[in-house]
């Protein structure tokens, strides 16, 4: 066998166990990081801990560029999972790097630009920056990022950008997957 092809089959295998989650350090232990946060609509929410015994699937923002991102992905998430047992969704605007100052405007205008229905499920959380960076692969401050939670709170799908038909396909077959 060629060095070519015994490398090819090992990089298979190893994208094999990722998508399955069997890979320590990869696909099992990333969490998204406890925090409390409000929901617009006034009440508070603990994440992941609101997810827990239920599929989740957050859709989290890092700055006003991914407004817009967010904003597509949850009225997508909500006609696909609203009312539907088992899976829980919520979206999540990070404003810790916002000076506290200008904290309660920027929430005040968000709140302005989500129905009231989307306020039961538009969480801010002003803690945990650095942490909830990590646990979505950061790569771009003004991309909207999406990740599937198992029962447990164990991310096992990543989408990061615009909403789209393949990674709305991706996150539908997670959790689909996942409610089995």
């Amino acid at each position: 066998m060629r060095l070519a092809e015994l490398r090819t089959g090992k990089v298979a295998m190893v994208l094999v166990a990722l998508l399955l989650g069997v890979v320590p350090g990869v696909g099992q232990s990333r969490r998204v990081p406890a925090v409390r946060g409000t929901l617009l609509n006034g009440t508070a929410v603990e994440l992941p801990g609101a997810l827990r015994g239920k599929v989740g699937v957050l859709v989290i923002g890092f700055s006003q560029g991914s407004r817009e991102q967010v904003s597509g992905w949850g009225k997508r998430l909500s006609a696909e999972y609203a009312g539907v047992a088992g899976v829980g969704w919520f979206e999540v605007a990070e404003l810790e790097s916002v000076p506290r100052l200008l904290r309660g405007w920027v929430t005040k205008k968000v709140k302005e630009s989500v129905s009231a229905k989307g306020q039961e499920t538009f969480v801010v959380v002003t803690e945990q920056e650095k942490a909830w960076k990590e646990a979505v692969g950061f790569g771009g401050a003004d991309d909207a990022y999406v990740l599937v939670l198992d029962g447990a709170g164990v991310v096992r799908a990543r989408v990061e950008g615009a909403l789209s038909d393949a990674g709305l396909a991706e996150v539908k077959q997670v959790v689909e997957g996942l409610r089995r």
